[in-house]
């Protein structure tokens, strides 16, 4: 049988045996009542205002909001040391109708705060005032169109590694994905894809975001690293019927291994990793460090992530250990 049917047919077997986890996530309608611990889990919409002091666990946080698409009332951020609003990734409106307040979303106040990293996000009115370590990046900057700050408040442009942050958009089926040299965000879906990809190492080399997913398929590549690769959002611009992997590698001819060695964020999802190419061998570094986002499946098996030890830990406890028994022996 044909690589590429056969590869095809595995998918939609795979894709039947999960159901929903590649069908989409049913919208779900949740009352926020005061508490994102309570809250339950896989909403999709929200009605209540949310207001964010920095107390929740950020693990809640990213759990509960993970799939999160409309919230019908307000949000404030406030007094918080979070770093990046990531677990609004899948995030694309928000509908304030209390007219005493000047804004639909503000965000306010957070002395940590670098990034939004809220991907999709469209609001009317967002106020963003006395974030010191805020930067805006240029696309983020053509987005919210309506921003309200202080007097003293200025946007600050995301600087990258050699000037202002490169921001880039892959093509599918684009030579190299349709990248020129020095991305380091991709601001939509990372497309590699044919067999016109002679460059992409070098085209990867400096990428550390994607605001999509990540494709590699019908390539003649053996390998890909993405060395820098620090996040991927897995964000959807408009509302999709389905809810693909975040990182999907299919129909290659000979593909054996992804390294994604700087991984730190990517949206919860039902799939962090799929392959149905038989070349592929999952490694145990690439699903430990993929699995805390999703199942990572291979060929129609799940990994199971082991957890490796600190080799300084274990010398700690050793040395310890052998102080406490000198002390026993003497």
């Amino acid at each position: 049988m044909n690589r590429k049917y056969a590869s095809l047919g595995l998918l939609l077997l795979l894709a039947a045996f999960w159901g929903s986890s590649t069908a989409g996530k049913t919208a779900k309608e949740c009352v926020f009542n005061g508490t994102f611990v309570a809250l339950e889990d896989n909403c999709t919409r929200i009605t209540g205002s949310l207001m964010f002091t920095g107390s929740d666990a950020i693990n809640t946080l990213y759990s509960k909001l993970a799939y999160v698409e409309e919230i019908n009332g307000c949000v404030q951020i406030s007094g918080t040391s979070y770093t990046r609003l990531d677990f609004f990734a899948r995030l694309r409106t928000v509908v304030c109708t209390n007219t005493s307040l000047s804004v639909d979303f503000m965000i306010a106040n957070n002395s940590a705060l670098e990034r939004l990293a809220m991907p999709v996000l469209r609001v009317s009115r967002l106020g963003l005032t006395f974030n010191p370590k805020l930067c805006i990046t240029s696309e983020e900057g053509a987005r919210y169109t309506n921003v309200q700050r202080g007097a003293a408040d200025n946007f600050t442009i995301c600087q990258g590694r050699a000037g202002v942050l490169k921001e880039c958009n892959s093509t599918q089926n684009g030579m190299n994905a349709g990248l020129p040299d020095g991305c380091e965000l991709i601001t939509g879906n990372l497309y590699v894809e044919g067999t016109n990809n002679q460059n992409i190492t070098d085209k990867l080399q400096y990428v550390k975001e994607v605001y999509g997913r990540v494709y590699i398929r019908s390539t003649n590549l053996n390998t890909l690293s993405i060395p820098l690769l620090e996040k991927v959002y897995a964000s959807e611009p408009i509302a999709s019927a389905t809810l693909e992997p975040t990182i999907l590698v299919a129909s290659n001819t000979n593909f054996t291994k992804l390294s994604v060695p700087k991984i730190n964020f990517m949206a919860k999802n039902d799939l962090a990793f799929m392959t149905s190419d038989a070349s592929y061998v999952m490694d145990q570094d690439l699903c430990n460090q993929l699995s805390p986002y999703g199942n990572v499946m291979s060929n129609g098996t799940v990994c199971v992530a082991k957890h490796t030890s600190d080799p300084k830990l274990w010398s700690s406890i050793i040395a310890s250990l052998a102080i406490y028994l000198s002390v026993v022996v003497s």
